[in-house]
């Protein structure tokens, strides 16, 4: 199998564990004896690990190769998956989901830069697209497969299952042969420098909001259909599964997409999709139109977030790892503080204001993304006679 085979089968299993405990967590907590809220703090320090991680593994896999930060992170995270399945107590469980996160971490971001390394730029846009349709595949695999396994068997047994599953794509990944070093990578490229370089700053304000708005929002969507509609939580969680089924519709059809949209196009379509997704929900409308927002949410957001991501993996050539561990790392840190900001509306009963805050910001997200200049032959520079920016020549 060729390294990014094994890299997107890795990848499947990770997207699955970072949403399993989802629809398992009341099993837990009565198994282990404690409170379905202690649980979740599971979940909140796997999160607060997978995102923090990122500041460690980029670098590091400038210097040794991408593979070889997998292989290991790979072994890791399987073994603390396995122990957290054998945990009989609610912090040890903690610790290991925390320690299975650090590790986690490493999986679908390296396999994002190393798509960057491997993929000529006009068709790593439509690879990034099957990677986010393998993943949303993944979530959806999670929330169904994981509750009944846990419900019929044990969850117990659920997380020893896939965590030696990950042993598997991680075994083969170590008869590759190994990836020439990077020695200097980190030495060309401090963290100091992309934060000095205009198009990497914008790529990372443009994914930071996405995070903020987007992912902050879709939070409470499933408190704000309870509240609205008056639908139980199964019928509430199979709505919300349509952002799922429209990311993966979207990711699917991306080569076909990007032969008649470019990717300054697709971008503001984007944004102006998931704009219009939370827009539409301002004046109540219908279980209906709420379904419909949900699958076009979908569509919207990997449109947006694979152009995005093709960008994020051309800020730096010579330190790609680096470089997109911030943007993984402002992502992440985007979603948290949204989150925690928009809470506070839905907490006073404001989800209007909050709609109108995601659906006219991810549209602004959008529209600036489609015109902001590129630069693809190297860092944008001065030009101190002309005074402006100027992009180097192709050499």
């Amino acid at each position: 199998m060729s390294p990014l085979v094994l890299l997107l089968m890795l990848s499947f299993l990770v997207s699955v564990d970072v949403r399993i405990l989802a629809p398992v967590l009341p099993s837990i907590s009565e198994s282990l004896g404690s409170s379905a809220g202690s649980i979740g703090l599971a979940m909140t320090t796997y999160s607060f690990a997978y995102g923090l991680g990122q500041l460690i593994y980029g670098p590091l896999s400038d210097r040794l190769g991408r593979i070889a930060v997998v292989r290991w992170a790979g072994i890791a995270f399987a073994l603390c998956t396995v122990l957290s399945a054998l945990s009989v107590a609610t912090w040890p469980f903690i610790g290991a989901r925390l320690l299975a996160g650090s590790f986690a971490g490493a999986v679908i971001p390296l396999t994002l830069v190393y798509i960057g390394d491997t993929v000529e730029y006009e068709r790593r846009q439509v690879v990034l697209g099957r990677l986010s349709a393998l993943t949303a595949v993944a979530m959806a695999f999670s929330a169904g497969i994981g509750g009944a396994v846990a419900h019929f068997i044990s969850w117990r047994l659920m997380l020893v299952g896939y965590g030696l599953l990950a042993l598997i794509p991680v075994g083969l990944m170590w008869r590759l042969k190994a990836e020439s070093r990077r020695e200097a990578a980190g030495e060309v490229e401090s963290y100091g420098a992309l934060l000095r370089d205009r198009r990497a700053l914008f790529v990372y304000g443009a994914v930071f909001l996405e995070g903020f708005l987007m992912w902050g929002a879709i939070t409470y969507l499933g408190a704000f259909a309870n509240q609205r509609y008056g639908l139980d939580q199964l019928t509430v969680g199979l709505l919300l599964s349509l952002f799922g089924i429209g990311t993966m519709t979207g990711g699917l059809a991306m080569g076909r997409i990007r032969r008649y949209l470019s990717e300054n196009l697709l971008a503001g379509l984007g944004g102006l999709l998931m704009g219009v997704s939370f827009l539409v929900l301002i004046p109540g409308g219908s279980p209906g139109l709420f379904a419909v927002g949900n699958f076009v949410l979908g569509l919207g957001f990997v449109s947006l977030h694979t152009t995005l991501q093709l960008r994020g993996t051309e800020i730096s050539s010579t330190a790609r790892g680096k470089a997109f561990s911030l943007f993984i790392f402002l992502l992440f840190s985007g979603i948290s503080l949204g989150s925690g900001v928009l809470g506070r509306l839905v907490d006073a009963g404001r989800y209007g204001m909050m709609f109108v805050i995601a659906g006219a910001g991810l549209i602004a997200v959008g529209l600036a993304t489609a015109v902001a200049p590129q630069c693809r032959t190297g860092r944008w520079g001065w030009d101190e006679t002309r005074k402006r920016d100027y992009c180097p020549p192709v050499e």
